[in-house]
């Protein structure tokens, strides 16, 4: 389904949706239910047609009460981009190294899902540092009153020649 896919993230897909048939609206809301601006604990997101009828909505927490974990934490984070980054060959020889910032949701299931560059180095590491991401297994979902909740996170990946 057109939706579902741009609900997941799918830009094509978004972008497709919101010109042919609805919105998306997001609202910085505080622990209290607020509207926030950089306070905000975490976003509620509405997916509507064009009719007004919400389709879909959800929240996003920048903060949880159980962040989200990958295995026993950020040594296992390290030792997985560790073994699994291949630095591009072109990288290498235009002597690129830097690092990349993402962002990504992790999901109830622990899946990541919306993964995007925040701050990039260039094509090739770009493509590199989402792909390790997108490869990676599941996380420990975040958890709100213990129940798993969906977590922004932003990961900044290092790019260092050796």
């Amino acid at each position: 389904m057109e939706g579902e896919a741009a609900w997941e993230g799918d830009t094509v897909a978004l972008q497709k949706f919101v010109a042919t048939c609805g919105k998306i609206d997001t609202l910085n809301l505080d622990s209290l239910h607020h509207r926030a601006g950089k306070n905000a604990t975490y976003q509620q997101i509405t997916m509507r047609l064009n009719n007004g009828k919400v389709i879909r909505t959800d929240s996003v927490y920048f903060v949880a009460e159980t962040m989200p974990q990958f295995k026993s934490g950020a040594s296992d984070i390290i030792k997985y981009l560790h073994d699994n980054i291949r630095y591009p060959a072109k990288a290498m020889e235009n002597k690129i190294s830097g690092t990349v910032l993402l962002s990504f949701i992790v999901a109830r299931d622990g899946s990541l899902t919306n993964i995007r560059i925040e701050r990039g180095l260039g094509s090739e590491l770009n493509v590199e540092a989402i792909r390790v991401i997108k490869a990676m297994p599941k996380w420990t979902p975040g958890k709100i009153k213990g129940k798993p909740v969906r977590v922004h996170y932003t990961m900044p990946i290092k790019f260092k020649l050796s």
